[in-house]
């Protein structure tokens, strides 16, 4: 890189004195000449990036931006460059060290995450880790915004990866899409105990347009993967919310349609998402995807039936094999009419003659009953009409039938395509008196009119829900007027004591100054207050609302949540003298509060952590972390700390015995703290909590083991020995869940010397001898992102796994060639081609485009010819014999500069190599070759 001139020089010194003058020259500099002195000089500093500042108006705040990441910005396009490699390590070592500081002090600033993911889409894609999806993960949780982020990350970025071919772009694009795609429920707008909405972290619009750049190209490019990361998004939501059975209330129509009542909700997404991005892969890969399609088809989801009938509708040319599916005589009856009759009224037709037989047949024996159970021919009549109503015009007999049945129904079908058909209009909710009003009253005057407001029971206007809506802004407004005097609202309907808690848990998020010392006090004593009525716990105080307000499953879910963030961070934490309180009222919540219903489907952790017994339990596991983490720093241990709180795990544990499985998925799930809490605990209580005996409570714990991030010894040889990795692998409610966690669990034991080769009743042995396509093919991927580590221990593992696996690969069929494919991507570890590897790459070169990871093997192959010219060309060749893949350019064009220089036979070599593309329809390298011959 050129060095700076004198004059440069001085402009820095100029700024080093003179901060004011440092956002200008950052605009306005660019280049990577500048890079080292302002690295030099300590620009970069994690430590300067700006926290959020509260700003003039009360309760806003103020988010700064840092001048060096405009620099940044400018240059990132530089990065790109093969010679610039280093900087570009550099400049993803400072995006790593900020946001870890940032996470360290626990705020966010969105201007440098915007910034950050601009410059990130000039890093080759080589040098991104896996750890740097958290940090974008973390980037978007940013809670003072995250469009202008998610903008970039996913319209920009995401959408440019799906226009590249590599391995390495694809990799980093699956991640991108599971990060956005990532949903989350929050409680404001419950409508009971068990019912959420979902939400992404950024806006709908925001949303729209990523799905609309994305959601197809992901199908087209990545395939299953993609569509994986919708469906399964798709599913946690669908579950959590429990509103798949009504789907076509809240969704008419798969398709884009007028009656559909919203396009901005998760769930609209999500369906869009998986929708799209399935019919591209359908395009792409037909047969591929039949299979998926036909299990989304079988489903027992309601939603994915639908989707998977608008699926074969749409492509049908791929898809028509499954029709005698479609056609099941429950898809007449339920919540798929819409889509079953799109199929009918556009593919009638084409169907084989044995499946309009059995559509006509099935349309005759529709029939409908009175109340009394006897047949109602009217109704059967219009029933039968409706689906007529979609084929009647393909055969005049259907004609003659459908004319037949409006007659005997009396009136002809109004929107037969639709179960529901719905006006729309705006919903609005008011409030009797506006947050003004309400602080203009006195306290006592405020608790006697809530008390006495008696709801219209419209469904929208002024009522109840814009009443609670304006008491929350209030008391942010003027929080001290309420916190002493919380007491005289403890009788209050559970809408409004909800609204308090959750205005002072915003507030303590928010970090306003306020005496929180005091306020804590206030807080706690009002929950003690309005659990210890016996009215709170009466049956019903937990049913749904009319309104969509709180009931007590949402309070005791709010007082959960309330603690939690009480005690969940040491710098921001309310007093130690107020822990014994807090665990009291949690202890009491616990005894009372009954746990959510988990069946073998569902997803556990989804459910634990957000369930009203689930976050209380949250609460009080944080409580014993922050109790034990006080005993260390004032002695030498925390065994007092945790021998208060352990007989209440000792009780929860037992509970999941009797059917609450609540604390057993999140005692898994926070291993690691438990295991900080106490080692000795979880190893006396490991069977219990690991109890294949009780199927449910096992499931859950397994499931919850897939969150774990570390691999303990002990208990990774507890869950070896005792079956259950092999177990969940094999269970049909765990395997989709788990299995690429487990995996990687036994790769990281096999690479920590947990397990070996020689052991046939070691985990990766089973691995092997078991063969399983989607086992052996995340096994493979997840070896890959260990390419960076410079280990020559891992190589060695590496070279000792690679011919076992090769032994297990049957390349005969479709699955192993694509194995194959996928292990050529191991050759990023080898440095250097010798008699130990050569066959282990030349034996899978073929395959290499089976699964398209040619991008791999070509930067490989350049990277041995600059030293090892006839191993080089042998792996080429070889290659060559599946196929003639062309990208990455660079790759060829450095591998054929360097047979060219090497003399008369390395020319003759390219020659070869060149005309063999040739032969195989390909001329493109022919052209580069040409080109460098004639340089």
């Amino acid at each position: 890189m050129n060095e700076l001139s004198a004059a440069e020089l001085d402009l820095l010194n100029r700024i080093d004195a003179k901060e004011e003058l440092r956002p200008f020259f950052f605009k306005k500099a660019k280049g990577l000449k500048w890079f080292d002195e302002l690295d030099t000089r300590n620009y970069f500093n994690p430590t300067d990036n700006p926290a959020p500042v509260p700003a003039e108006k009360e309760g806003y705040v103020s988010v700064p931006s840092w001048p060096a990441t405009d620099y940044l910005v400018a240059t990132s396009p530089e990065l790109l460059i093969e010679e610039n490699r280093a900087f570009a390590k550099r400049v993803l070592e400072i995006i790593r060290a900020v946001t870890d500081e940032a996470i360290k002090r626990q705020f966010g600033n969105y201007r440098t995450w915007w910034q950050f993911s601009k410059i990130i889409q000039n890093v080759p894609l080589d040098l991104i880790l896996d750890k740097d999806f958290v940090y974008i993960d973390y980037w978007l949780n940013d809670k003072y915004g995250s469009d202008l982020t998610a903008r970039e990350l996913g319209e920009k970025w995401l959408a440019a990866l799906l226009e590249k071919s590599s391995k390495a772009a694809k990799s980093v694009a699956l991640n991108l899409l599971k990060i956005l795609y990532k949903a989350s429920f929050h409680t404001e707008d419950l409508g009971d105990g068990g019912h959420q909405k979902a939400v992404f972290r950024f806006g709908t619009g925001q949303a729209q347009r990523i799905t609309k750049a994305v959601a197809d190209r992901s199908g087209r490019v990545i395939g299953k993967q993609a569509v994986s990361v919708f469906q399964d998004e798709l599913e946690r939501v669908l579950r959590t919310l429990g509103n798949d059975s009504h789907s076509y209330l809240w969704r008419a129509a798969v398709e884009d349609h007028s009656q559909n009542q919203s396009a901005d909700d998760v769930e609209d997404f999500l369906i869009v998402g998986l929708r799209d991005s399935l019919g591209a892969w359908v395009r792409e890969a037909p047969e591929a995807s039949l299979t998926f399609v036909k299990e989304l088809l079988q489903s027992s989801l309601l939603t994915f039936r639908r989707i998977a009938i608008h699926t074969i509708n749409q492509n049908y040319g791929e898809l028509n094999a499954l029709v005698n599916y479609a056609i099941a005589e429950d898809n007449f009856k339920n919540g798929v009419r819409h889509e079953m009759w799109r199929l009918f009224r556009d593919r009638y037709p084409l169907f084989p003659e044995t499946v309009k037989k059995q559509i006509r047949r099935t349309i005759k024996q529709l029939t409908r009953q009175d109340e009394e159970g006897v047949p109602n021919a009217r109704a059967s009549a219009n029933t039968q009409a409706i689906w007529l109503a979609a084929i009647k015009d393909h055969e005049e007999a259907l004609h003659n039938q459908y004319q037949a049945c409006i007659k005997q129904a009396g009136s002809t079908p109004t929107h037969p395509e639709f179960l529901v058909s719905w006006y729309f209009g705006p919903i609005v909710h008011k409030s009797p008196k506006d947050r003004e009003k309400l602080l203009a009253m006195d306290i006592d005057n405020l608790v006697n009119f809530l008390d006495g407001y008696e709801d219209p029971g419209h469904f929208q206007g002024v009522g109840l829900e814009g009443l609670v809506k304006e008491l929350k802004v209030a008391v942010k407004a003027a929080p001290l007027k309420f916190a002493p005097n919380l007491q005289k609202f403890t009788g209050l309907d559970s809408a409004y004591v909800y609204i308090l808690i959750e205005a002072f848990s915003e507030l303590w998020a928010e970090k306003i100054e306020l005496p929180w010392d005091d306020v804590w006090g206030y807080l706690l004593n009002f929950c003690r207050a309005v659990i210890q009525q016996e009215a709170f716990w009466l049956p019903e105080n937990a049913e749904q609302r009319a309104q969509f307000v709180a009931n007590r499953h949402w309070l005791v879910g709010s007082i959960g949540r309330l603690i939690e963030a009480g005690a969940e961070s040491d710098e921001h934490a309310f007093s130690p003298n107020l822990l014994g309180q807090a665990q009291k009222l949690l202890l009491t919540l616990l005894k009372k509060q009954p746990g959510e219903e988990f069946k073998p489907g569902s997803d556990a952790v989804s459910i634990a952590i957000n369930s009203p017994r689930g976050l209380c339990l949250r609460a009080l596991i944080n409580l014993a972390l922050r109790s034990c983490r006080l005993a260390d720093k004032e002695s030498n241990g925390h065994a007092a700390a945790w021998s208060n709180l352990q007989p209440a795990f000792e009780r929860e544990l037992a509970k999941a015995d009797e059917g609450e499985y609540e604390f057993i998925t999140l005692l898994v799930e926070c291993l690691p703290n438990f295991l900080y809490m106490s080692t000795e605990w979880i190893s006396e209580n490991i069977e219990r909590i690991f109890d294949r005996e009780r199927r449910q409570k096992w499931l859950c714990a397994m499931q919850a083991y897939a969150y774990v991030s570390n691999v303990y010894k002990e208990i990774y040889n507890y869950l070896k020995f005792n079956e259950h990795f092999i177990h969940a692998l094999d269970d049909e409610n765990l395997k989709h869940r788990v299995s690429d966690k487990i995996i990687q669990n036994i790769v990281i034991a096999y690479l920590r010397d947990y397990e070996n080769l020689a052991n046939e009743d070691s985990l990766i042995q089973r691995l092997l001898i078991r063969a399983r396509y989607e086992e052996l093919s995340q096994l493979i991927w997840f070896i890959w992102t260990l390419r960076e580590k410079n280990d020559q221990a891992l190589y060695d593992k590496i070279m000792a796994l690679w011919p076992r696996l090769l032994q297990a690969i049957d390349t005969e069929k479709r699955e192993g060639q694509k194995l194959a494919s996928q292990l050529t991507t191991w050759s990023v570890f080898i440095t250097e081609v010798n008699d130990a590897n050569r066959d282990l790459i030349l034996k899978v070169a073929e395959f290499v485009e089976e699964d398209h990871n040619s991008y791999e093997l070509l930067n490989s192959i350049a990277r041995f010819s600059a030293k090892q010219l006839e191993e080089a060309a042998a792996i080429w060749r070889e290659m060559l014999k599946g196929s003639a893949p062309d990208y990455p350019e660079k790759a060829i064009r450095e591998t054929f500069a360097n047979l060219v220089k090497s003399g008369d036979n390395g020319r003759r070599e390219a020659l070869a190599i060149a005309d063999e593309y040739i032969k195989r329809g390909n001329d493109k390298p022919h052209t580069i070759l040409q080109e460098i011959l004639n340089a």
